[in-house]
């Protein structure tokens, strides 16, 4: 529907155009060529609308489509005067301007956005179409400019339109938000029916519904609580598995395997020997064992010092025998007195 709404669009922009180009033509030899450009523009309108389907476009495309039909079969049948030609198609464009101000209006529900880009063409349509109807303001101009001017004009708006005349795809954000408010919606809907049912139960029917729903919401926390440890743990397993180097077999794999190879293969295949055992650590010993243990202690190796004399005089050495400590030596100074000495005469 888009696609028919861009062909109309460009046939009335380019029949435009080309009034531009034969400005100085008369209106009865090109009547004709204008007259189908604006049946053919209608007909693409009221086709995009009855092919939209579930996304039906707005009725005043079909609206729009219906007033340009018109038109376009009276012109066809030559029933516009040259004097009124000008505002003849100033009506078309007025009526067209103001079908695509109330456009805009529609695609502001679907596209909060962009509306406003085909605000501005539906409002100079509209004001150009009135200035048209003004004969004493147009009256100097060249009609077929006008003409073409109009037509170029109200082909750009439809364009314009048509790049926001369907509601975007909702993206994943948008779906997803949407859900979400879907599911608040329903919770919210939900917690209000079930309270207006408790507001009709006794009370002794209230507090054994109450006592059903808590029981029941502990049984969902449980419930919930469990499977989130079996997941933790399968993730757990999962990942001892992807980190243990070793591939375990069964026996039914194994036995497959040496069915499938072939017998030389399997004479021919080196046997590893076993890795032998480790040795055992080495036995740790009490600290108890340790300390009673009965230090023996070296007997000191006695030395006699040698004299001065010995070493001067004697021709050999020889290790002294140990002999009685020497005498102490006489104080070469007198003890102190606190006493003066008697006077010597």
């Amino acid at each position: 529907m888009r696609i028919l709404t861009v062909m109309s669009g460009v046939i009335i922009s380019a029949t435009g155009a080309w009034c531009l180009a034969y400005y100085r033509s008369a209106f009865s030899s090109i009547a004709f060529v204008l007259a189908i450009a604006l049946i053919l523009s209608a007909v693409f309108l009221i086709a995009a609308y009855i092919v939209s389907g579930k996304k039906r476009l707005p009725e005043t495309v079909l609206v729009e489509g219906m007033i340009t039909l018109l038109f376009g079969f009276v012109i066809l049948n030559n029933e516009v005067p040259d004097t009124a030609l000008v505002m003849f198609f100033g009506a078309w464009l007025t009526a067209a301007g103001s079908i695509r101000f109330t456009q805009s209006l529609a695609v502001s529900r679907i596209d909060p956005i962009n509306w406003a880009k085909v605000l501005p063409l539906a409002i100079l349509s509209t004001v150009a179409g009135l200035i048209m109807l003004m004969h004493s303001l147009v009256s100097q101009a060249n009609q077929l400019t006008l003409v073409g001017g109009a037509m170029m004009l109200n082909g750009l708006s439809q364009l314009v339109y048509s790049m926001y005349m369907i509601k975007p795809e909702a993206g994943p954000q948008a779906a997803q938000a949407r859900a979400r408010v879907e599911a608040k919606q329903a919770a919210t809907e939900a917690r209000r029916q079930e309270r207006d049912e408790l507001r009709r139960l006794t009370r002794s029917e209230r507090e054994a519904k109450l006592r059903e729903i808590r029981m029941a919401a502990e049984a969902d926390a449980a419930g919930k609580k469990r499977l989130a440890k079996l997941e933790k743990e399968r993730e757990r397993a999962a990942r001892a598995a992807l980190l243990d180097p070793t591939i375990q077999l069964t026996e039914e794999e194994i036995a497959l395997i040496a069915d499938g190879a072939p017998q030389n293969s399997i004479a021919k295949t080196p046997v590893i020997p076993a890795p032998a055992a480790p040795e055992a650590p080495p036995e740790k010993q009490d600290i108890i064992d340790i300390l009673d243990q009965k230090v023996e202690v070296p007997e000191p190796f006695s030395v006699t010092p040698l004299e001065l004399e010995d070493l001067f005089n004697g021709d050999d050495l020889r290790v002294a025998r140990p002999t009685a400590a020497p005498a102490k030596p006489e104080r070469a100074t007198e003890e102190f007195s606190w006493t003066w000495p008697p006077k010597s005469d």
